[in-house]
């Protein structure tokens, strides 16, 4: 089984470069980050235990469904005109949004930069930065998550298009977006949005710079922003090591991050469905689409109509539990998209969401290589997703998910616009 989830994406990967031939195609991104996967899986480390044969069956079968939504023909639904509309960028108007994030995630951050200056521990932040057991925090923990979190999202992307488009160039938004990301970093303890914003970065350069040849001067820029991203990763690794850790060397920290990362969600997936049996089906197909529809029904339950139902808690309680997957290593809530889609419907509804999924992405990455800019935002962001094939499905969150929404308030439209 091993052998298989090492040779499937391998394969499926040369198969998608030699069709696309393009680096930011959805196909050759995630075929190459499961080859990763794959090939972690089949050394082995020492410290984290073989994933379950269960586990693996579920990956494969995941990464079947996603590989052959490539060949589905095109599906139309309604009107075709709402979706060709032509969007142009707005930068002035990124350029204010973020500025009032900037503002916002600074007085956020306020108490997390008092901590970090007496000495607090980055895992003692993050613990605070999660923990929301007061009223007053319970209405903060739905502001970042409903409005500043996926803000942040659309400052992020907009300031890419000012960095790899020059009649966006905006020295302000690549300003702010810089710091909201710094703050971010900083006042959860997370290392998850400097990778992040690396992986988007990377998207930008490569669908938006296409025709243009990089600069000598621009790929030192790319190199060194990408040094400061990882120094950044290294130093938040460092300093959130638990006792765990104590006695490893840096590189040996990086590397046990980088296979609990990519190999170890496996193991745990494994380490889930054991703990939990009857975890196969719990949340019938609520995974999939649980980042756009719970708003609804925490409003709901608010005004006092509906109860909250106890399906979407599932993930919170059952998959984001924090499990032994080594004889001296601990894991928690990512256990790979495909967990997810096992979660919400066994091996069948990994397959079938997995091919969903795909479809989409397919969409999209058409879309945004036809030249629709709006699409084009929307793929860096899917893009996102793709690269964390390997830990959670990030559409399971409302802040991640509500960014595609607020995404528009960035663009105006132009004419609608025949689709090549």
């Amino acid at each position: 089984m091993k052998v298989v989830i090492c040779i499937l994406p391998i394969i499926c990967f040369l198969i998608s470069m030699h069709k696309y031939k393009a680096w930011n195609n959805p196909y050759v991104i995630f075929n190459i980050l499961w080859s990763v996967v794959g090939i972690l899986i089949l050394c082995g480390n020492k410290s984290v235990y073989t994933p379950s044969i269960t586990a693996m069956l579920c990956v494969i079968t995941g990464i079947i469904g996603f590989n052959l939504s490539a060949l589905s023909r095109r599906i139309t639904l309604g009107n075709r005109s709402v979706l060709n509309v032509k969007y142009m960028f707005n930068p002035r108007r990124a350029a204010i949004i973020s500025t009032i994030v900037l503002i916002v995630s600074f007085f956020l951050s306020i108490d997390a930069i008092r901590s970090l200056l007496v000495g607090v521990s980055y895992s003692d932040i993050r613990n605070d930065y999660y923990t929301y057991d007061g009223g007053g925090s319970v209405l903060l923990y739905y502001f970042r998550e409903y409005i500043i979190d996926p803000l942040r999202y659309v400052v992020i992307v907009s300031a890419i298009f000012a960095i790899f488009k020059k009649e966006y160039r905006s020295k302000l938004l690549i300003l702010n977006a810089s710091l909201c990301v710094l703050l971010q970093a900083v006042s959860n303890g997370g290392r998850y949005i400097l990778m992040n914003t690396f992986f988007m970065i990377i998207c930008g350069a490569l669908i938006l710079n296409r025709d243009v040849k990089l600069s000598l001067k621009q790929k030192m820029e790319i190199v060194f922003f990408g040094g400061i991203l990882a120094y950044g990763l290294i130093f938040l690794t460092n300093s959130r090591a638990t006792y765990l850790m104590q006695n490893m060397t840096i590189g040996e920290k990086m590397f046990s991050t980088v296979y609990q990362y990519f190999a170890g969600s496996i193991t745990y997936l494994g380490e889930v469905i054991k703990n939990t049996p009857n975890i196969k089906g719990a949340t019938y197909g609520v995974n999939f689409v649980a980042g756009w529809i719970s708003p609804l029904f925490v409003i709901l339950n608010y005004i006092g109509i509906l109860s909250y139902p106890q399906v979407f808690s599932v993930i919170g309680t059952e998959a984001c539990k924090v499990l032994k997957i080594g004889e001296n290593l601990y894991y928690n809530a990512m256990p790979t998209v495909f967990g997810y889609f096992y979660i919400d419907g066994g091996l069948v509804l990994t397959f079938i969401e997995a091919w969903i999924w795909g479809y989409i992405c397919k969409r999209l990455y058409t879309r945004a290589g036809n030249g629709n800019l709006l699409f084009t935002a929307v793929y860096i962001l899917m893009f996102l997703q793709i690269c964390n094939a390997s830990t959670r499905w990030f559409l399971y969150s409302t802040g991640y998910c509500l960014a595609y929404i607020y995404m528009r308030l960035v663009f105006d439209r132009e004419k609608f616009v025949e689709e090549e």
